[in-house]
């Protein structure tokens, strides 16, 4: 026996089909997935060939099918040539506003949390005085630069290990030469310190002790 459907997408859009101005989770997901079958490339639309594939599948099912291109027509309606979710929802949802709809799609499929961007550091003018004062403590031979030994030696005495240590040294000698400047010196304790921190606070890794 032949099964008549009015539409692919479960009912033909339009009056007689609308839903109200509520958007439920459940009816949602079910359009969700039956746009996803159309939208067999991923891309976030729906194309007139990729409708009419869609038709095919629905003829190969048995079903009696209305006009391709008329209800592509009405679901698509900026005549784009493409479907998108927003316009399929608008079809069926018609008492619906533009920013209903947007309200229904963030309720149920809201974007990815955005990724906090990791401020960069600043020193105040007070710490990085500060810190000048340090590398001088540790610039040991008075070469205006840390090496890996000058950073060992007060290092080891926090009971920091040597594997750590070289790590450190390896990530902060960014230009590889074997010492730290001023630059990198800062760099290091950069990380340890915020504008906000009181110009007596120390990393409590590194210096602490100093």
């Amino acid at each position: 026996m032949v099964r008549r459907i009015k539409a692919p997408l479960g009912a033909q859009p339009g009056a007689s089909a609308s839903k109200g101005r509520w958007i439920s989770k459940k009816d949602y997901k079910i359009f969700k997935q039956l746009y996803s079958s159309y939208d067999k490339d991923d891309s976030g639309s729906v194309t007139y060939q990729e409708f009419i594939k869609g038709f095919s599948d629905y003829a190969a099912a048995g079903c009696v099918l209305p006009s391709v291109a008329g209800i592509f027509q009405q679901l698509d309606n900026d005549h784009d040539g493409e479907m998108s979710f927003r316009e399929l929802l608008a079809a069926y949802y018609p008492f619906c506003s533009k920013q209903e709809i947007e309200k229904f799609i963030t309720k149920y499929d809201p974007p990815p949390a955005k990724k906090q961007e990791e401020v960069a550091r600043e020193l105040t003018a007070e710490q990085e005085e500060e810190l000048e004062g340090v590398l001088r403590l540790f610039d040991r031979n008075t070469d205006g630069v840390v090496d890996a030994k000058e950073l060992a030696f007060y290092c080891v005495n926090l009971g920091i290990e040597d594997e750590n240590i070289a790590a450190w040294f390896e990530e902060f000698d960014t230009d590889h030469n074997g010492t730290l400047d001023m630059g990198e010196f800062k760099e290091f304790f950069r990380q340890e310190w915020t504008v906000a921190t009181t110009p007596t606070h120390r990393p409590p890794t590194i210096s602490s002790s100093i």
